[in-house]
């Protein structure tokens, strides 16, 4: 049986029977299972007020990072929208939902994930994003009612309660400060697991290769006039003035668009060149650098052996302005690297006896870094009732957050079913 399964089969159990024995303390709206409590309160309060001034520091940079997060995610959306109403992009916005298996599986509109990653995902995003609505409330003297854990169907949560009264008569710069703390602390979690992630990388693991792709462009399938599948998986598309190539696989997943996306004819394509590379000429490669400095050492038409994470290749030079090309765009920048190291390149485990672990703890790691991100920007929208609707309707009013917020609505929604229209 698979072990994911087996894991959701326990966890629902175990869940369940939570449920039943703390049915006399919980309470139900709806589908909604909720428990409050009003321990801790006193805990968090005093702490809050005996470092305010760190608090208050903190919570201030916690207003600007999240305006910038609005604006990025205003953005992201809006080009998503633009992208996928062209047809030349997909849905980027995805439920991430628990499901009975052992594997990550990626849908337009869904991402199923393992359940223990979720589950310990989850933890990791809610508790400092509830805890810092708390210790925001705390500083600023506004009442906590109570606080508590939700079950929505089996999907568990936790929420702060404020004096919604009292919250709406503070000044606006304290709701600020209540309103963003919960997306700031969930990209300082992000942030923290990035650190934790390249120190992981550094002592466990070893780099095996970068990380490339291949000069594209969009056409429209009309210029099309001819095609010929090659032997090794590429099709040659030939229109009147140019040749271009693809996999069979992308031409397949294009096959209802009017435009698409298309290689140019460069040596790396048409060899299907695949996986990150290792070496080129027994040159060990561990940045782009590595590659330009090779390949300035060759002519256009030499024959290059190039080994990757896939096989060996031998790719005979094209010639680019004069100089040798191989046909693959390669980039760095050292912020993004430490930010999405597994981006820019492959890495092997040094001891093999850690491999397994070592796998499960990077997808982990990756995976609460993406759920932080990802949940700090989609929380942050001006959608009510979203934070990011509350952060509108205070800096404006309830009848323009409710319009602003519609239009978001309609956005994400056409989002995800944009791509199957």
């Amino acid at each position: 049986m698979d072990s994911g399964l087996i894991g959701f089969v326990i966890f629902v159990a175990i869940t369940g029977l939570i449920v039943y024995l703390k049915r006399d303390k919980i309470e139900r709206q709806g589908i909604i299972l909720m428990m409050r409590t009003k321990k801790f309160k006193q805990d968090i309060k005093k702490h809050a007020i005996k470092h305010r001034k760190f608090w208050n520091i903190y919570f201030n940079i916690g207003i600007c990072v999240s305006f910038l997060a609005m604006f990025f995610g205003i953005w992201y959306l809006m080009n998503n929208t633009i992208n996928i109403a062209s047809g030349i992009g997909s849905s980027g916005f995805a439920l991430v939902l628990p499901f009975p298996t052992s594997s990550f599986s990626f849908q337009p509109g869904l991402f199923l994930v393992p359940i223990w990653y979720w589950l310990i995902a989850i933890i990791i995003l809610i508790f400092p994003h509830e805890l810092s609505h708390a210790f925001a409330l705390s500083i600023n003297k506004l009442r906590i009612k109570s606080l508590g854990l939700i079950l929505f169907l089996f999907i568990p949560g936790a929420f702060v309660e404020p004096d919604e009264k009292q919250l709406k008569k503070a000044s606006k710069f304290k709701r600020l400060q209540v309103f963003c703390a919960g997306s700031f602390s969930n990209i300082v979690t992000a942030l923290f697991f990035i650190l934790i992630l390249n120190i992981f990388l550094s002592v466990a693991y070893t780099p095996a290769g970068i990380y490339y792709s291949f000069p594209a462009e969009k056409i429209n399938k009309t210029e099309i006039i001819e095609i010929n599948n090659l032997t090794n998986g590429i099709m040659e598309l030939k229109t009147e003035n140019n040749t271009y190539l693809l996999t069979k696989t992308l031409f397949k997943e294009q096959k209802n668009k009017t435009e698409i996306i298309v290689f140019q004819d460069w040596p790396a394509v048409r060899n299907n060149l695949s996986g990150a590379i290792k070496k080129i000429d027994n040159y060990w490669i561990n940045t782009p650098k590595d590659v330009s400095f090779i390949l300035s050492k060759h002519k256009p038409n030499d024959t290059i052996l190039i080994e990757t994470t896939k096989g060996i290749y031998n790719i005979t030079l094209a010639e680019n302005n004069g100089k040798p090309f191989l046909g693959i765009v390669t980039s760095y920048d050292p912020i993004l690297d430490f930010i999405a190291p597994m981006n820019y390149r492959d890495y092997e485990v040094k001891n093999r006896n850690f491999e397994k672990i070592g796998e499960f703890l990077l997808k982990l790691i990756s995976f609460i870094i993406a759920v932080c991100f990802g949940v700090a920007i989609v929380n942050i929208l001006p959608i009510k009732p979203l934070d990011g609707g509350l952060v509108l309707e205070t800096l404006t009013n309830r009848k323009i957050a409710n319009f602003i917020s519609l239009i978001i609505f309609v956005l994400i929604i056409y989002n995800f079913v944009g791509p199957f229209i």
